[in-house]
């Protein structure tokens, strides 16, 4: 499908720049493409025109005043919100920045438990104590739909100091439940809200997607235009309500922020913001659903509801796992977002779906013609944390006498390490932790099943780092 987009200030800035046939004696060392041969040069050489530096006319993404500037009005305005910044970082420079500039070292914050680990990094840094409130489950996927009013509700009676709120809003599989109302909760309290909206740069395309954390009423939102808008990967938003706070973002991007950013990226966050401009009014989310309800009818019981109709799911066939299905569908030359023990993710496009409808309809129909579907579960998908954990990050491990140990004498133990499943890049314990049986069990099927782990150290040689004991080095 091909989109008139119109105007995208800092991209026609690069263009026109690239058709005076420039003479680069500056950085970037390529010197716009050319100092590459073929087959490379086929690649990056088109690319590799945009590919500059803070030249004159080009704007300076540390202090705009040009292009860049009026890109990111354009894209507060299309958002909705008072300021807008461009992230070449992800979500992850987001999510640092906007905590380090809202919170300071022993402050209180309520956190819902199934963040992206880039969430609990940025608690890490700052040194805030953290209290981690549970999400709700679905009872017919054991996948998560987001927290309740109800449980930040109870975050607050159990410590009435909390001074900000830091929920993740859609899930990995597309997940809100009710935000709308745990933000209201929050802010019946007085505190500032925060959402990782990473996987919602599309939400405000069409009233018809789940509601958007900026909508709802949070006060900084991060998001990551190139999940689902046609942006390069590493392109992010941060989000503020209030040119307020302005000053104190800048701050920390300054510090988080490399000072020599790649305009490619800047250019396609500018082309994201103004392509979702165009869909506006196309009624994407209803194509989308009622490309849903198509793979309902070919492949009876194999799709899971969840409230964005871009993400598909889908469970895998009995007597398969998901990684396996997968591997299934990457023989089809269909290429999936994750998998868990049970599901398969699909992102679809942001298109109309007689584009594509008829190369993944077909394929799915075939797979799952004569598998017997389960609908039912023995195991969540993520397993239960406690309703409300208190955890503080101002006591870190530093210098503690630490140990391996086989992941099956590991109960009890305090974990010496994070242990991320990834996808989806939740941690399920964070350093200090106890080994609980439940999600012990959990880490070996997740193993046994082909799932992997980040940021653990020798958990594929089935060992766990964990603190020593008082008395062992003794």
């Amino acid at each position: 499908m091909n989109v008139m987009i119109g105007y995208c200030p800092l991209i026609e800035k690069l263009e026109a720049h690239n058709e005076q046939n420039p003479v680069s004696m500056h950085v970037p060392g390529h010197k716009n493409g050319r100092l590459l041969s073929p087959p490379y040069s086929t690649y990056f050489e088109q690319v590799m025109q945009l590919d500059q530096t803070e030249l004159k006319g080009l704007d300076d993404l540390h202090a705009p005043m040009g292009a860049i500037l009026e890109a990111e009005h354009l894209a507060a305005e299309q958002y909705g919100c008072g300021r807008t910044f461009f992230l070449v970082g992800g979500s992850t420079l987001g999510n640092l920045t906007m905590i380090l500039a809202f919170f300071e070292r022993g402050d209180r914050v309520l956190v819902q438990r199934d963040v992206h680990h880039s969430v609990i990094h940025g608690l890490e840094l700052a040194g805030v104590e953290a209290v981690f409130i549970s999400p709700d489950y679905d009872k017919y996927s054991g996948l998560t739909i987001g927290v309740s009013k109800a449980s930040v509700a109870y975050g607050f009676e159990s410590y009435p100091d909390i001074q900000g709120v830091l929920l993740s809003s859609p899930s990995y599989y597309g997940n809100v439940g009710d935000l709308k109302g745990a933000i209201d909760e929050a802010k019946s309290h007085e505190a500032y809200v925060f959402v990782d909206e990473a996987h919602g740069a599309h939400l405000h395309i069409d009233a018809e997607f789940p509601i958007s954390a900026l909508a709802a009423g949070a006060d900084a939102v991060v998001q990551s235009a190139h999940k689902t808008l046609p942006a390069l990967t590493m392109g992010a938003f941060l989000h503020l309500r209030s040119t307020e706070h302005e000053a104190r973002c800048r701050y920390w991007l300054h510090r988080l922020q490399t000072s020599s950013p790649s305009y490619p990226i800047l250019a396609s966050l500018d082309v994201a913001r103004a392509f979702s401009a165009s869909m506006c009014g196309k009624k994407i989310a209803s194509q989308l659903d009622a490309f849903q309800k198509s793979v309902d009818e070919a492949c009876p019981a194999a799709r899971v509801k969840n409230d964005d109709p871009l993400k598909l799911i889908l469970r895998a066939p009995a007597g398969w796992n998901g990684w396996e299905w997968e591997d299934r569908l990457n023989k089809e030359q269909i290429y999936v977002e994750l998998s868990d023990r049970r599901h398969v993710l699909l992102v679809l496009p942001l298109e109309s779906p007689d584009l594509w409808k008829h190369t993944i309809l077909p394929v799915l129909t075939s797979l799952y013609e004569g598998e017997h579907m389960e609908t039912t579960f023995d195991e969540m998908v993520f397993p239960p944390f406690p309703s409300v954990e208190r955890y503080s990050f101002s006591k870190k491990l530093e210098n503690q006498d630490v140990e391996t140990v086989s992941v099956k004498n590991a109960e009890g133990r305090r974990i010496a390490e994070e242990i991320i499943p990834y996808p989806p890049g939740i941690p399920l314990w964070m350093e200090g932790e106890m080994i609980d049986q439940p999600r012990l069990q959990f880490l070996c099927n997740w193993l046994a099943s082909g799932g992997r782990i980040q940021a653990a150290s020798r958990i594929y040689e089935g060992r766990l780092l964990v603190r020593k004991e008082v008395g062992e080095n003794e």
